[in-house]
Order: structure tokens, then sequence, then C-alpha cells
């Protein structure tokens, strides 16, 4: 996390995407694999949004605590990201 918040949208898009990148990196490749390799291969652009649906759907969860819903939104740009790629390239 930014020791500080970032003062313009611009500084908070890129810290944001940096905490992003280490999420993908640190979190979801060490435990799915990374991309030709990994489930979200077979998964179509509908899939991906249902899986933002789903993130979605759990914000405000308290039961759930602070640290678990703001790695849900990493979750949420993360699969944003997969699904945009997925139709710009119309791939599965």
């Amino acid at each position: 996390m930014p020791d500080q918040i970032p003062q313009d949208r611009v500084g908070e898009w890129d810290a944001f995407s940096d905490l992003v990148r280490r999420h993908v990196t640190g979190y979801t490749i060490p435990q799915y694999g990374d991309k030709g390799h990994d489930e979200l291969m077979k998964w179509d652009a509908q899939a991906c949004i249902n899986a933002i649906s789903k993130y979605v759907r759990r914000f405000g969860n308290n039961a759930r605590g602070e640290q678990e819903t703001l790695r849900d939104l990493l979750k949420v740009a993360h699969f944003a990201a997969v699904t945009y790629w997925k139709m710009k390239d119309k791939q599965p």
C-alpha cells in the first residue's frame, strides 16, 4: 500500500496498478500459474465478468475484514484486464 494517498487520478491509477501487479505476481501466479498454464485459459469473457460480479457482491461484508475486501478489489481489476484482452483478442 502506498505511504500516502496520491493527489491526482493518474497517481492513484499508477499506485493501484502497482498493487494489482504485486497481487498478480505474488498471489495469483504462485497459486494458479501464469497465462498459458492457468485456469483462466479455459474461461471466456463472460466467465471473467461472472467472477467480477462475485467479488462485487461480497463488497461490504465486514465478516471478511478490510484486508480481504481490498484484495477483492485487486481481483476485480485483474479479472477486468483479463476480460479486456479476451475480448480484444477474441480468444476464449
